[in-house]
């Protein structure tokens, strides 16, 4: 060997050897943490797809509600007191007075145990109902369904004497309805 060649194998061959390994480990470790990042980004991205496609299915499923919505919306705003003798009205109105009648009803202004223990804008109605079991649970199904706002604070039920003779389920039904109007701020 020449007093060269163990400089050219120094540094012709070696140091540009370990050079360029050094070069492809630094090029190898990039190469893995870009692709750890993107596979991160990645599935970020999917997650957020997977995501706005759910939202997108939401609303699909809301649209339609929107309007039901809106007019329950309206019914919560309104007064309870008309909204309830239209209930009952509507119901009443399909039966025999013999089936079913109203005998009384009355707006009270004292706030009831329920009310006065909320400090809600409220309406009690007092009503009275004279006839048979079903077709009272059908007037209190209609007024629960059409006025949400609507709770049943009491209810006595007595059977009526020597009504009709042969109607063994002639009943008498008194009833205390808590209505409150919803405001913008308590919804």
């Amino acid at each position: 060997m020449s007093a060269y060649t163990k400089q050219i194998l120094r540094f012709g061959l070696a140091t540009p050897a370990l050079f360029n390994c050094v070069l492809l480990g630094a090029v190898l470790i990039l190469s893995h943490k870009l692709q750890q990042t993107r596979d991160r980004k990645l599935s970020q991205y999917r997650n957020h797809v997977a995501r706005l496609t759910a939202i997108a299915e939401m609303e699909e499923q809301a649209a339609p509600k929107r309007k039901s919505f809106e007019s329950q919306k309206r019914i919560l705003q309104s007064d309870p007191n008309q909204i309830f003798t239209r209930a009952s009205d509507s119901i009443v109105s399909r039966y025999q007075t013999v089936e079913l009648d109203r005998t009384g009803m009355v707006f009270t202004l004292e706030r009831g145990r329920i009310g006065r223990l909320s400090k809600i804008d409220a309406a009690r109605v007092r009503s009275s109902f004279e006839g048979g079991y079903g077709p009272m649970q059908e007037t209190l199904l209609q007024v629960e369904s059409v006025m949400p706002q609507s709770l049943l604070e009491e209810i006595k039920v007595t059977r009526k004497a020597d009504v009709l003779p042969k109607k063994q389920d002639h009943l008498l039904f008194e009833m205390t309805h808590l209505c409150w109007k919803a405001t913008e701020a308590g919804q």
